[in-house]
């Protein structure tokens, strides 16, 4: 014959409750507390814990290259945004109504620190968010028709609320994957957000995408409703590069 404790222990495992074992919450009703406040925090504690682990599961299925936040960012050195800029925008009202975020700047003035900074903060909100370099999205295009994991990779993409498209502009892409990269955007337009980071200024989009038309139509779709920040100054990670000795 089960104990209560047992058919406890088994009804929690049922239920996934794995935060606190029931011999806490026993002990809990032992120590004084009145069932309602020990059943109360019981269960407290356990949305606690599944609201971290599906947090960890967001920032993990987000694809960070790693983990990064605003207060790690060093603002002194950058005068093309602010820290009250970009935390005002981890309300993410902008994000609910799809308005689009983009960094430029020359490489190393921590376009991507800030991008995946709000990435992870939209994760930590509730938001599912995925993070692409647009190389990695080109080849995702490319190749969905012919491999499955490109197809469930760019299924996530789209079914995320917060798109970070990093490196945009580092390498020449052809027409044929101009094109895609239209259709990519333009399946984006007023459905998501999207975060871009480019070294390139947009008079320059129409020589590496190849085909002014295209660099037209993607940019009348990600500035339309967007806040665009121009980073200036010295290199970030030059300025907080490491030495060995």
């Amino acid at each position: 014959m089960s104990t209560p404790i047992a058919t406890l222990e088994s009804l929690c495992k049922s239920l996934r409750l794995d935060a606190v074992k029931p011999a806490e919450f026993l002990q809990g009703l032992s120590a004084g507390i009145s069932p309602a406040e020990a059943l109360t925090s019981f269960l407290k504690n356990q949305l606690d814990y599944k609201s971290d682990q599906a947090t960890k599961a967001r920032i993990t299925k987000a694809r960070f290259p790693g983990m990064k936040t605003l207060n790690t960012y060093d603002f002194s050195l950058q005068e093309g945004v602010t820290a009250k800029q970009m935390h005002s925008l981890c309300d993410f009202v902008w994000l609910e109504q799809a308005f689009n975020v983009v960094f430029l700047g020359a490489p190393g003035v921590g376009k991507t620190h800030l991008a995946t900074a709000l990435g992870v903060a939209a994760a930590q909100a509730g938001y599912r968010v995925s993070f692409v370099t647009l190389e990695t999205l080109i080849r995702l295009l490319k190749t969905a028709d012919i491999s499955s994991a490109s197809k469930n990779r760019l299924t996530t993409l789209h079914r995320s609320q917060m798109v970070i498209l990093d490196e945009v502009g580092f390498m020449p892409i052809s027409k044929t994957e101009a094109h895609l990269l239209f259709s990519f955007v333009s399946s984006c337009y007023e459905q998501k957000s999207l975060v871009v980071t480019s070294n390139k200024g947009f008079d320059d989009w129409a020589d590496f995408l190849g085909d002014p038309v295209i660099a037209t139509a993607i940019l009348d779709r990600l500035i339309f409703k967007c806040q665009i920040f121009n980073l200036v100054g010295d290199g970030y990670r030059i300025k907080h590069r490491k030495t060995i000795l």
